[in-house]
């Protein structure tokens, strides 16, 4: 299974799948899934859209895509960010059905989604979790919070891993979130390095034990691990290595290299 991991896309939908397709050419293969940190840019309504989305060149062509019911070219999965329509993700949330357009899907806040495919000759499955929004000291104890992640939702992913250790087709592989854990080193596009003060990834990813992790947000890059699990951050659409490529098979894990 060749799996994407992408940094965030701020609503350029169509630039987005026009890399990960020159991507795949670079790597000479075809990616089966494309996981994204946040930030993706759902927007519903043109006229709807929060200040800091004018800083990266307004709300994007997902108004459109949404509109048109367009499918989207690779299975998709991803988290929200803090610069999304939480109207809409919210009433998506609330029915269940997190497929928003054909081959997107979202993943709310402390879930874990099982992914699978069957591509041809490609077989698998892997089970993603997420958890999407930044760090705001003040929201970290509510249920939920929209743009910011909660204790609650920590919580919840780590009741899921707890209750499902004995089951493989059950445990986390992988886990994405916008915001960055605790005790990496990130580096902004602007050269400024610094470790981000946002708290609880550290000890969720020390608990559910994914094979590896990915986050977004600072629009930077990092290479990390915690406690021998590797940890990526992943820099804006259009940056340097705003890409990342793995391959899974039977378990194990092959980097393949990152645009």
């Amino acid at each position: 299974m060749n799996i994407c991991v992408a940094g965030d896309v701020h609503g350029r939908i169509d630039k987005f799948y026009e890399n990960i397709r020159d991507f795949e050419l670079r790597l000479k293969i075809n990616f089966d899934i494309v996981l994204q940190v946040g930030d993706f840019g759902i927007w519903i309504d043109e006229k709807n859209h929060d200040g800091t989305t004018k800083l990266h060149n307004g709300i994007g062509d997902f108004p459109e895509w949404y509109k048109e019911k367009r499918a989207v070219p690779v299975k998709t999965y991803f988290v929200n960010g803090n610069n999304e329509d939480f109207n809409f993700l919210n009433a998506v949330k609330l029915s269940g059905d997190f497929e928003i357009l054909k081959n997107l899907f979202y993943i709310p806040n402390g879930t874990a989604a099982k992914v699978e495919i069957e591509n041809g000759s490609s077989k698998g499955s892997l089970v993603v979790a997420g958890i999407g929004g930044k760090y705001a000291p003040e929201h970290f104890k509510y249920s939920e919070s929209d743009r910011h992640y909660t204790q609650y939702e920590i919580d919840n992913l780590i009741g899921y891993a707890d209750e499902n250790k004995g089951d493989k087709d059950k445990q986390i592989d992988i886990f994405i979130s916008h915001d960055a854990p605790e005790g990496v080193l990130i580096e902004d596009n602007d050269k400024n390095r610094y470790y981000p003060k946002a708290v609880g990834f550290r000890e969720l990813i020390l608990q559910i034990k994914p094979k590896m992790v990915f986050f977004g947000h600072h629009h930077g890059v990092c290479k990390s691990e915690i406690e021998g699990i590797p940890v990526y951050g992943l820099n804006v659409l259009g940056k340097k290595d705003s890409l990342f490529a793995f391959k899974m098979e039977n378990g194990a894990i092959t980097t393949l290299g990152k645009y």
